[in-house]
């Protein structure tokens, strides 16, 4: 799930499932705008897009990164190379129609850990070109493609190779051996059903340096009884799986658990972490709120001095992730380091990150504070996006001017 919209999908020789996914182009240019992409379609897979500001961004843990980012455009048909008549690689690759920009990607696939990762190739390209299905003719080796749609002219084209590299069928051996995909394999077997030990198999992977696997690993928690696991997450001590396991538990366990897991990720040392072992430490802590709901007065103020201390981080991400904590929790200083961010930010996406979480902020703004974040609207709506773009703008404003008391406003 997660999709924006998929037109067509594909099966590799390994038997794993990709698709072609589209990007939602009136969001361009706002920080949550996500770009076409190709995707490994794991079992229990999750990608994260959702309506508006509701995605989850590619790099939250409680969804899986694609195979490679392509860009604007409107994905349609999707095909591997195999049986064509082409240079070895395009025998092998993954080609990708996209309708709006006229473009055919090739995208060349190589193992890596779990999944793989893509390297995007513009095949051949026109001026119109709206591209709509793809196949290999195994008859004639040739590559056959269909356009139109929308009132456009439809065409049917037929393309072979001319030049000097051999055509011949690649000789295809045995699989070579991908024990961290054979891995994955054995942990979705315990998708979808409660197993004994299920829980215990999986443990090790949710420090697995593998994004993939930690992402199974948790999978695996969620579809077992939390009564069995709870203990074991709330007492581990291995940061990381600390971490995932802190994830899986607030999304499947009982709301009542909220302060108990709050005392468990207060033993993660910050200062250990790496930028993204960051990211998705503060996603559990999120994940603990979204799910669990607003802590008590004594939970707030104690969570929120916590993390007020990292606030603000070097790293652009961890600062955008930090943010969305503090405007939540309100610690007394949060509206001046965010407000400061905003001044300096040197992108539009950054800035309205930064609008975004302030908008429902209650405490903490001096009315000058409040001058200075709302004065800031006048100035994005000089910046430029999609059709959505300044509607998103005067939802954030509203909802800023909603934020205030009587007398404020």
């Amino acid at each position: 799930m997660g999709y924006r919209n998929i037109y067509d999908a594909a099966f590799n020789r390994d038997g794993e499932l990709f698709t072609y996914d589209s990007d939602m182009e009136w969001d361009m240019s706002l920080p949550w705008y996500r770009p076409t992409r190709v995707c490994h379609a794991v079992p229990g897979s999750e990608f994260g897009w959702r309506g508006g500001t509701g995605k989850m961004y590619e790099y939250h843990p409680d969804n899986l990164p694609p195979v490679v980012n392509v860009g604007p455009g409107s994905p349609t048909g999707m095909v591997f190379g195999y049986g064509a008549k082409f240079p070895a690689k395009y025998q092998e690759t993954l080609f990708c129609c996209d309708w709006s920009y006229g473009k055919l990607y090739a995208c060349h696939l190589t193992p890596d850990g779990a999944s793989y990762k893509g390297e995007l190739e513009e095949f051949l390209n026109g001026s119109p070109l709206p591209l709509t299905d793809i196949v290999v003719n195994p008859k004639d080796g040739a590559l056959y493609f269909a356009i139109g749609g929308r009132s456009t002219m439809s065409g049917l084209y037929r393309v072979t190779y001319v030049g000097k590299e051999s055509t011949l069928p690649l000789k295809i051996g045995d699989p070579a051996p991908a024990p961290l995909r054979e891995a994955r394999h054995q942990l979705e077997q315990f998708y979808g059903k409660k197993v004994p030990k299920a829980a215990e198999t999986a443990w090790p992977y949710l420090s697995h340096e593998d994004r993939f696997l930690r992402y199974a690993a948790r999978t695996v928690l969620e579809f077992q009884d939390p009564v069995t696991w709870q203990e074991k997450a709330l007492n581990e001590k291995n940061p990381i799986a600390l971490t995932h396991a802190i994830i899986g538990l607030a999304r499947a366990g009982d709301k009542s658990l909220q302060p108990n897991m709050l005392e468990t990720l207060e033993r993660v040392d910050w200062t250990k972490l790496t930028a993204p072992q960051k990211i998705d430490y503060l996603r559990a802590y999120q994940l603990v709120f979204i799910r669990g709901g607003t802590p008590d007065a004594a939970w707030k103020e104690r969570a929120g001095k916590r993390i007020d201390a990292w606030y603000p981080s070097k790293n652009r991400e961890v600062n955008a992730e930090l943010c969305k904590l503090i405007c939540y929790l309100e610690p007394s200083d949060g509206v001046t380091k965010t407000l400061a961010l905003m001044a300096k930010a040197p992108s539009q996406e950054e800035q309205i990150e930064y609008s975004l979480s302030l908008r429902s902020v209650k405490t903490g703004f001096t009315q000058k504070q409040h001058e200075e974040y709302l004065d800031w609207f006048h100035k994005a709506a000089n910046f430029h996006g999609g059709n959505s773009f300044h509607k998103f703008l005067a939802n954030i404003r509203s909802d800023a001017i909603a934020s205030l008391s009587s007398a404020d406003k």
